[in-house]
């Protein structure tokens, strides 16, 4: 989904498809495991709390699952 960012500073991630969709931090990603976003507008933002530099691997509960992702980045 994102590779590792030396230079990220946030994200948003928003799920616009009718799955569910799962993240794995720094790992593969294991579908409802982790940090999970339900479907039609289901958002997770990164916050104080859970930021990191680490590439973000998602994988969905059905196929031709769409995401909107926005990363925020300096530089």
């Amino acid at each position: 989904m994102l590779a590792r960012n030396l230079d990220r500073r946030g994200a948003v991630f928003v799920n616009t498809s009718v799955n569910r969709i799962s993240f794995g931090i720094g790992a593969p990603a294991v579908l409802d495991s982790g940090i999970t976003i339900y479907p039609n507008g289901g958002t997770w933002q990164m916050n104080e709390h859970s930021f990191t530099l680490e590439a973000i691997n998602a994988i969905a509960s059905g196929a031709g699952s769409n995401l909107a992702v926005q990363e925020f980045a300096s530089s």
